[in-house]
């Protein structure tokens, strides 16, 4: 008999799909979108609004003061930005440099591969050394990480050049998407680039020198059915909120949008489970086979899921239990897996940048794909079981810690669980 043709009813939710299962997941905290429902209140009239072309109302207070010929400390864009400085001040790209998940990788790489090939790590993660060659790190507006002044000083993003497609402008001129916009403090140019997703793909697109592409999300979502009907990736990750731009005694107050600057991504573990679905086809058991179907998706991001560094992964685990004794397990990864030139499969950070030379599988899902997974089981002996089916987000890495002991580099297990499903299993003509 066709093992297809016994499909039992779809698989009922289980009542723990919605509960997240985190190891160590204190570096993954969603923070800003904590912060950016506050300060967002409706009943405040709200946080942003387009800067209005009204002459500067500071009542006497000295104008901010922005550097004509270097970067400008993101303390000095929050006196007047507030609300977009504190959502700003949450996220991760505030935290690129500091947070100890990529001082390890950073102090690994620099272990493994020296000083000059580890300022690759740099120029994103603390990008303003393109300007001042500050890779010893000594100024404090290179541990901004990716700062307001950076961003708003990008006027161009030449995906022809490989080597390094961002183009900017220090000094007084600040660009942005707001069209119209005045500040006594600064020239502001409207720039439409900060509305497409090539503004994004400068850091998240990278390949390197054996031409792996290390980083893909920006093809991943060139290459989907999100970018041929014009969904950027500012329009999930950076999405239009209403409020004000500025403080109110900077501009008067009028009506408007402005996109929420937490830029949430795969830290935001409520932002993942909204990306992919889980759902049971059936199953169908003939003597001591069983076979179970489940059906994964991508329905809800414009790249693979999952996305960034190969290291994230996804895994769907299925369980069968008798009596709530576990008869046996399988797991199925969704990933991709990279090798060095001796075959070695790669598992940390710096490694893939400078080491990855062959990609040996990719079972990530693309935007949109529909999967239907085959799990099959052998040599099972009881008449009744409970299949318990789990997908969870993984990211096994290391972060430097700091503390009385000094430096150490410690291991960190993060597991997230998207969704779940649970069945009650009979053998068949029983």
């Amino acid at each position: 008999m066709d093992k297809h043709s016994s499909l039992r009813d779809p698989f009922e939710r289980s009542t723990n799909q919605r509960k997240g299962i985190r190891l160590l997941g204190g570096l993954m905290a969603t923070a800003g979108a904590i912060l950016a429902t506050s300060i967002l209140n409706a009943e405040r009239g709200g946080a942003f609004a387009q800067q209005p072309e009204a002459s500067d109302v500071r009542s006497g207070k000295a104008l901010p003061q922005v550097n004509p010929d270097g970067w400008t400390s993101s303390a000095v864009c929050g006196e007047c930005h507030q609300a977009i400085h504190a959502v700003w001040r949450q996220s991760l790209h505030a935290n690129s440099w500091s947070n100890g998940v990529f001082q390890a990788a950073l102090r690994r790489s620099r272990d493994n591969y020296g000083e000059e090939r580890s300022r690759l790590c740099l120029s994103c993660h603390a990008p303003t050394v393109r300007h001042g060659n500050d890779y010893a790190v000594k100024e404090s507006i290179t541990m901004e990480g990716i700062t307001c002044d950076f961003c708003h000083s990008i006027h161009a993003v030449e995906l022809a050049d490989p080597n390094d497609p961002i183009r900017f402008a220090v000094g007084k001129t600040k660009y942005g998407p707001l069209r119209h916009a005045q500040s006594p403090a600064h020239q502001i140019v409207n720039s439409d680039l900060f509305k497409r997703s090539e503004f994004c793909a400068g850091c998240h697109e990278y390949k390197n020198s054996h031409g792996i592409t290390v980083l893909g999300t920006y093809g991943e979502w060139k290459n989907s059915s999100y970018a041929k009907r014009g969904t950027e990736c500012q329009d999930c990750h950076m999405p239009l909120v209403a409020g004000r731009t500025v403080a109110l005694d900077v501009k008067s107050d009028t009506s408007g949008k402005v996109n929420l600057h937490n830029i949430s991504g795969s830290h935001d573990i409520e932002r993942v489970r909204k990306a992919v679905t889980l759902d049971g086809v059936g199953y169908q058991w003939a003597s001591d086979k069983v076979w179970v179907f489940m059906q994964v998706a991508n329905t809800g991001s414009g790249h693979c899921f999952p996305t960034g560094l190969p290291m994230h992964r996804a895994v769907l685990e299925v369980k069968l239990l008798n009596a709530g004794e576990v008869v046996d397990q399988r797991q199925i990864p969704f990933e991709v897996v990279m090798l060095d030139e001796s075959g070695r499969p790669l598992r940390r950070e710096e490694e893939f940048f400078v080491s990855a030379a062959k990609v040996r599988s990719d079972t990530r899902l693309k935007p949109n794909e529909v999967r239907t997974v085959e799990i099959s089981f052998r040599d099972i002996k009881a008449s009744r079981l409970l299949m318990t089916a789990s997908l969870y987000y993984e990211y096994s890495t290391g972060a430097l810690v700091t503390d009385e002991k000094g430096e150490r580099i410690e291991p960190v297990e993060m597991k997230f669980l998207l969704a779940s499903r649970e069945q009650s299993m009979k053998r068949m003509g029983r």
